[in-house]
């Protein structure tokens, strides 16, 4: 037997909970906190029986659907959706333009590229499980490919606007990055010749008069997009100071960072803010602090200070960028001596929330949530991706080294949206796309498959069903609220619908 199933079992609480675990075709639903079964899963599983002699696949004609929109464009994401196959089926892709293979487009998710517009999609499937005959199926043709759209906020000007002064454009990131930008500033609503760079040099004639810029975004492929005019700046006297913005604060998921605008001359009658990540403006980030979220991870902070007084000239000022914002500082790993550590605020207490840690592909990570008395609430065990809710009415938690170590997981931290599950524990809809996923069976022969579904990642009441595969298979993942979870062990699962 593979040793993570022969450690799940062990980590499971009663006769009972291994009672779901021999049943091959289905998925059974776990019992509810009160005992008895819920029947209400949002995730259904289905296991078709081995064919002796070779039959055709039950197929249906596959379609393609965007994402994100109702457009078929480039940049664009399409997805090839299988519909409905013999379970357990396995899927090849190739794309087609004008009925033409796309080179290299042998995924069931294909961006179109400039080369494609005008033309029509289709996607070809080529479906497989051992004892079938295989089955080619292709969709119908998808609407003419249309030129791309760029997304960008609009730019700032930066420094401050009096005679003799130097203004900077601050482009945010646009998606995708433009092949070329042409830069373009007014003057009251009039262009002003010649001003066509990234920088403006402020005439004294300019004194009590609007400056602004718009941008122009060029790329192949792509509709050529003009940006709305910047924030307008007014001619005016000069700060004798005017600081660029500090940050302060840890880098870190769930931390506060503050914009310290320091000391200007004279005071400014007003300073507004708008802090950034990678570029981007954050949506009502708009106040002097700012606390860090899951979206946040993996990514450089700034802000901008814009100021007003009457009679002064405008002033932006922009920040230098803070390094990657970190994981969560809330963390903790197991006692060096193997001893359950205590739950609450203390300095050496594990704080309740959820939790996620990396236990790599060979170490085998246990958890399990106790009473006072010792006596165990709920288990878990297995390598990969691990996820743990401690809750307030834990006494102790205890884990193992080869868990490495726990990290505060805040929704949106690993927004990965992968299509393919292997041994781990994934949180639905940050790490996993729901739909419909399929596997060839247990990644060793003769040893199974399992899978559970969660509700929440506590322990043996938070699973909603499970089950064992022991052939070709395809489940669905539903989930419903922001930790619905998916477990496996012993076999992969790919998206196919």
């Amino acid at each position: 037997m593979h040793p993570l199933v022969r450690c799940l079992s062990r980590a499971l609480a009663s006769a009972a909970a291994l009672t779901l675990l021999v049943t091959p075709a289905v998925a059974v639903a776990a019992p509810g906190p009160d005992g008895n079964a819920d029947g209400g899963s949002p995730t259904t599983a289905t296991t078709a029986t081995r064919e002796i002699s070779d039959v055709p696949l039950e197929s249906s004609t596959p379609r393609i659907n965007p994402t994100n929109t109702d457009w078929v464009r480039v940049g664009g994401t399409l997805k090839a959706h299988a519909g409905t196959w013999t379970s357990g089926t396995t899927f090849t892709y190739q794309w087609y333009a004008d009925d033409v293979p796309i080179s290299g487009a042998t995924g069931f998710v294909y961006s179109p590229t400039a080369a494609q517009v005008g033309k029509r999609l289709t996607v070809r499937l080529d479906g497989s499980r051992e004892g079938y005959t295989s089955v080619s199926r292709t969709s119908g043709p998808s609407e003419p490919v249309e030129y791309g759209r760029f997304s960008q906020a609009l730019p700032r000007i930066l420094g401050v606007a009096t005679p003799g002064a130097t203004l900077t454009v601050f482009r945010p990131t646009a998606v995708p990055e433009p092949d070329s930008v042409e830069y373009r500033w007014w003057l009251d609503g009039e262009r002003i010749r010649g001003a066509v760079r990234t920088t403006l040099t402020v005439r004294p004639e300019w004194r009590g008069h609007l400056i602004s810029v718009r941008m122009y975004l060029t790329k192949p492929g792509f509709l050529g997009k003009l940006i709305p005019p910047s924030a307008d700046v007014r001619v005016g006297g000069a700060y004798s100071r005017s600081p660029d913005p500090v940050i302060s604060g840890t880098v870190r998921v769930g931390s506060t960072l503050t914009a310290i605008r320091g000391t200007w001359s004279p005071t400014p009658s007003s300073f507004s803010f708008q802090w950034y990540a990678a570029g981007r403006a954050i949506s009502g980030a708009t106040t002097s602090r700012y606390t860090l979220t899951g979206s946040d991870y993996k990514k450089k902070i700034t802000v901008t200070v814009r100021t007003y007084r009457a009679g002064w000239g405008t002033a932006v000022r922009r920040s230098a960028a803070t390094a990657e914002v970190l994981a969560s500082a809330v963390r903790w790993k197991a006692d060096d001596i193997g001893e359950p550590i205590y739950v609450g605020e203390e300095p050496d207490g594990v704080v309740a929330t959820t939790y996620i840690a990396q236990s790599g592909p060979a170490g085998v990570c246990v958890w399990e949530r106790r009473r006072q008395d010792g006596t165990v609430l709920a288990q878990d065990a297995g390598s990969g991706q691990r996820m743990f809710t401690v809750l307030p009415i834990d006494h102790t938690v205890y884990t193992n080294h080869q868990c490495g170590v726990w990290i505060k997981y805040y929704p949106g931290m690993v927004r990965t949206s992968h299509s393919t599950a292997a041994n781990g524990v994934y949180v639905i809809r940050d790490h996993l796309e729901p739909g419909t996923y399929s596997t060839t069976g247990p990644a060793v022969a003769g040893e199974p498959c399992t899978y559970t579904f969660y509700e929440g990642f506590y322990g043996e009441p938070a699973v909603v069903s499970r089950g064992v595969v022991t052939e070709p298979t395809s489940i669905h993942l539903g989930g419903s609220g922001h930790l619905a979870g998916f477990a496996t062990a012993g076999c992969s699962w790919q998206w196919i619908d």
